[in-house]
This record gives structure tokens, C-alpha cells and sequence, in this order.
């Protein structure tokens, strides 16, 4: 690796984006607590640092309004109203008490879904997506199976046809290149136009969705977030729906192409699995902290602070890099290899603190049915041999594949 000054360090290039551990590697040993000029403020990587600042509330999760601000009066600022005042309705860009608020609509919401049921209805989506598969062919794993799965998962949890599910995914691919950080799209106008009319789009769908459900209730996701969002604005509840949607699909999808990634380069791995499918929990859960879905999460400091013998002043961008702590070596023993036999993990993966991850336990469930669907359908996975080097999404928050060809054989019925 090079030896330029660690505030030098491009976070936002190509070559980084592709495969940041080296870079993590390296600040996590020589500069923990660093500006860097790329991002325009602090890295925290340090399994300790990353994860007393998650709980730490004198960093503040509230950026939209600042976001505009720093905007007002210039080109596409009407688009970037828009996207401020919806997204500062969702849960993760809120601090307390209104993060509270927001997290009660809709904490019933996913744990009153009956986990057996539920279970079930992933797999018989899994095996949707594989049955027109023949015994032997190729397959991009993320456009025809990962990117899929969870949109159907999540439109049917709302009480919406499946149908719809291409649309959804749409709007959401629109909003993710605001929201996540798109380095690659340089005309900042035209991103955040898309964007806009993909959120005013999915605005009107899910106005209608709510109307829906006061006249015909159903016991699904969007009934219960009514029930028990009955505090919230319609306004409120239609962008929680809309945050549910991109949170779910996005991460979910990153983390199953990235697991079949690790699997397939790791054909003992993916044996073992294939013989002992109850251990694929314990798989998911070692995926996880090895490449989770979200590489980093964004604070603002409030007031002034002080990690690792750094100050922080009050109005500083920090950024907390999940995937860097999750392979501190003071934690994890090896921690950059593959072991599921490491027990219980203390990987950050789902962020510890007020703003853990609701939809948790959904995402292993997704990931988990996945893998175990595509291992007992194939007997032969590998990467395709003929196919371009695997190119990654250039997006600073989360850590995907833009695509993964992959040639399969020995396929059994579902």
C-alpha cells in the first residue's frame, strides 16, 4: 500500500471502494481517530471507538436540514427541499425524543410478525426465483435473485401486489444514489432530481396504500404501523413506509450477494454448509461482520468530544466505519478470515444502540433462507469464468456488487 499522509487518502476512489480492508487495515493501526480531506471529516475504526460513538448522544444523527442548508439558492435546490423534508421523517436521520417516537410505530410492527409464517412465505420466494432455472447455466446472482427477493418480501409484508415489485425497486435505486453516498455520479442536478420524482412517485403510491388499508384493513406491516403510528402524520407514516422499503432492500440485497461471493470462493465453506444447513445461521452471522451491507454510518458532533485522544469539535462530520471495526484484531481473533465456529459475535454490523437495527432479524431471515434455498438447488456454484472482473457499486455507505455471473450445474427441483 502506498505511504501517502492518511488525511491524503482517497475513501471516495474507485480502487478503495473495490476493496477497502487495506485501507481500513491500515488507519485502524496508524491514525484511528483521523481527518480525512475526502470526506471532509473524522474516521473512526477501532472496534472500541465505532462502537462507544454508536451509543453516544452527544453525536447526532440529524443532518438533513443542514444538508439543505448548505445548498439553499443553488441548482436543483427545489429538488433537495423535497428530499430533506422527506427523509427527515425517517428514523435513522433523527435523534431523541423523536427518534423514539418514530422507532415505537414501528417496533410492533416487525416483531409481531409470526417468524414461522413469515419464514415460510421467504421460502416460497426463493423458490420462485430458482424454479425457472434449468439443470445446468448461468445466472447474475444480483439481478436475478438477490436484487429480487427482498423487493418481494417487502411488498408483500406492505399489503401490495407483487406485481409492483420492479417499480419499487426502481424508486429505490433512484433514492439510493442520494442517500448512499454515489461517487460515481458527478452531475449532482440530475441525481437529485431523480431522486425527487422517485420519492414523490413512491409518496403517492403509499398514500394510497394507507387509504387503502382505512378502508379495507388486513393484518400485514402497514396495518400494524397505522395501529400503532396513530401519533404520526400521514405524511409521517407514508415516509417510514418508504424509509422500510430502501432500508430493507438495499441491505438485504448487498448482504446475499456478498455472502454467495465469500461462499463461492470458499468452495470447503460451501460444502460443509451444503451438508449441515443448520449452520448456515452461524454463516450469515461470520458474512456479517466479514463484509457487512453497511460499510459506514454518518454522526455530527453536538458539542465537543474526544475519541482516542482526539478532539472533535462541535459541528464535525464523523463517520463510524462498521466494516473496519469489524475486523479489529483486539476483538476478533484472525479477523480476516472466515470462521463460523467463532461463537456469539460482537461484529457492529447492525449498529448497538438506540438506532439498532429493526429490521435485524428480517435480514438474517432473508439471508439465512437464501443461502439455504440456493445450496440444496445447486450442487455446482462458481464464478463465471468468462465474465469481467466483479465491479462494485461506487456508493460510500454500504459495500455491493453491481453484478456477480455465476455458472451453475447439478440443479435438483425445489
Amino acid at each position: 500500500m502506498n505511504t501517502e499522509p492518511e488525511s491524503a487518502l482517497d475513501l471516495r476512489s474507485p480502487a478503495v471502494l473495490d476493496d477497502p480492508h487495506p485501507v481500513y487495515n491500515r488507519l485502524r493501526e496508524e491514525a484511528p481517530v483521523h481527518w480525512n480531506a475526502s470526506l471532509g471529516g473524522w474516521i473512526l475504526t477501532r472496534h472500541a471507538d465505532v462502537r462507544r460513538a454508536l451509543r453516544d448522544e452527544r453525536l447526532s444523527v440529524e443532518k438533513m436540514g443542514r444538508f439543505e442548508e448548505r445548498r439553499s439558492g443553488g441548482e436543483g435546490h427545489a429538488d433537495i427541499a423535497l428530499l430533506a423534508r422527506t427523509l427527515a421523517d425517517w428514523m435513522v436521520f433523527n435523534d431523541p425524543p423523536r427518534h423514539r417516537e418514530l422507532r415505537r410505530a414501528m417496533q410492533n410492527a416487525f416483531l409481531a410478525r409470526d417468524i414461522p409464517v413469515l419464514e415460510a412465505n421467504v421460502r416460497a420466494v426463493v423458490e420462485e426465483l430458482l424454479e425457472p432455472l434449468g439443470a445446468e447455466g448461468r445466472l447474475d446472482l444480483v439481478a436475478d435473485f438477490a436484487h429480487p427477493l427482498p423487493a418481494i418480501v417487502i411488498a408483500e409484508l406492505f399489503g401490495m401486489p407483487r406485481a409492483e415489485r420492479e417499480q419499487l425497486k426502481s424508486w429505490s435505486d433512484a433514492l439510493g444514489r442520494f442517500v448512499l453516498g454515489d461517487v460515481e455520479n458527478t452531475a449532482h442536478a440530475a441525481k437529485y432530481g431523480a431522486a425527487a420524482r422517485a420519492a414523490q412517485a413512491m409518496a403517492a403510491r403509499f398514500h394510497a396504500l394507507v387509504e387503502e388499508h382505512r378502508r379495507a384493513p388486513r393484518d400485514d406491516f402497514t396495518q400494524l404501523l397505522l395501529r400503532d403510528g396513530a401519533h404520526l402524520s400521514d405524511d409521517e407514516i407514508v415516509h417510514t413506509l418508504m424509509f422500510v422499503l430502501f432500508a430493507g432492500h438495499e441491505t438485504t440485497t448487498n448482504l446475499i450477494a456478498s455472502a454467495v461471493l465469500w461462499l463461492v470462493r470458499t468452495p470447503g465453506l460451501m460444502a460443509r454448509l451444503r451438508a449441515e444447513p443448520e449452520r448456515v445461521a452461524d454463516a450469515v452471522e461470520e458474512l456479517l461482520r466479514m463484509d457487512g451491507p453497511v460499510q459506514m454510518v454518518f454522526r455530527l458532533a453536538r458539542e465537543d468530544v474526544e475519541y482516542g485522544g482526539t478532539a472533535i469539535r462541535a459541528g464535525e462530520r464523523v463517520h463510524l466505519v462498521l466494516n473496519a471495526a469489524n475486523r479489529d484484531p483486539s476483538v476478533f481473533e484472525r479477523p480476516d478470515e472466515l470462521d463460523i465456529e467463532r461463537g456469539r459475535s460482537r461484529h457492529v454490523s447492525f449498529g448497538p444502540g438506540a438506532h439498532f437495527c429493526l429490521g435485524a432479524p428480517l435480514a438474517r431471515l432473508e439471508a439465512r433462507v437464501a443461502l439455504q434455498g440456493l445450496l440444496a438447488r445447486f450442487d455446482r456454484l462458481e464464478l463465471e469464468p468468462a465474465a469481467a472482473p466483479l465491479a462494485w457499486r461506487p456508493e460510500l455507505v454500504i459495500h455491493g456488487l453491481k453484478a456477480l455471473p455465476l455458472r451453475y450445474s447439478g440443479a435438483r427441483a425445489p
